[in-house]
């Protein structure tokens, strides 16, 4: 059975931390038999930020920072 690509994307922060966008993707893309595309990941971190799951910030013009969001974050910690 396949993971559904948002709850890779949890998964992978966890292990992780904060990533860039492109190196998330490409961590994703490791990990999968068929690459996805930019378009992919921005649904589903569109989907896990609308959720509270992830906070999603600009570096630069073209660089966005991915991070579990603090409450889930601090989850594991207990």
């Amino acid at each position: 059975m396949k993971t559904p690509l948002y709850h890779m994307v949890c998964e992978i922060l966890k292990e992780r931390g904060s990533l860039t966008d492109l190196d998330l993707l490409s961590q994703i893309n490791r990990r999968l038999d068929e690459p996805i595309s930019m378009r992919d990941l921005n649904r589903a971190l569109l989907r896990l930020e609308i959720n509270g799951l992830v906070t999603v910030t600009w570096i630069s013009k073209d660089v966005r920072r991915v991070e579990l969001a603090a409450a889930e974050a601090g989850e594991g910690e207990r």
